[in-house]
């Protein structure tokens, strides 16, 4: 069964069963991602992705080059895009070679467009995965 994705907005949730289109507001915890719901009205339980993102995250996947300060140019794996920044993958030789609010840029041949005009700075490093925010 697939997960619906549910915005919660003030740490409500606002439930619209799959099958009856029953709707329930919820309140939900700050550190809870997902959850599942029965509906009140049919019985049927739901699996519910919570998204707390204000603004439009977009899935982007595909492989781009890192180009960090020094010249080093790194193969990495971009996941998702937004109009503030983005969020990809590094090769394990690279994790040791990026660190927190160092700066960016990034090429990508199969659209050149997409990401060669901005720098970006990073923010958040959890394992390989890394989140860099857009600065110019």
């Amino acid at each position: 069964m697939r997960a619906h994705e549910y915005p919660v907005v003030n740490n409500r949730l606002l439930f619209r069963c799959p099958n009856c289109d029953a709707r329930r507001s919820f309140g939900v915890q700050s550190h809870v991602r997902r959850r599942s719901i029965r509906c009140h009205k049919c019985g049927s339980v739901a699996q519910c992705s919570l998204n707390r993102r204000k603004g439009r995250r977009d899935s982007q996947a595909g492989k781009c080059i890192m180009i960090s300060p020094n010249g080093q140019e790194f193969d990495v794996v971009l996941h998702d895009i937004s109009p503030h920044g983005l969020g990809f993958d590094i090769p394990l030789n690279a994790a040791k070679s990026v660190s927190i609010l160092q700066q960016l840029k990034f090429k990508c041949s199969w659209n050149p467009r997409l990401l060669s005009k901005n720098r970006y700075i990073i923010r958040s490093i959890n394992g390989r995965r890394i989140g860099a925010e857009k600065i110019t």
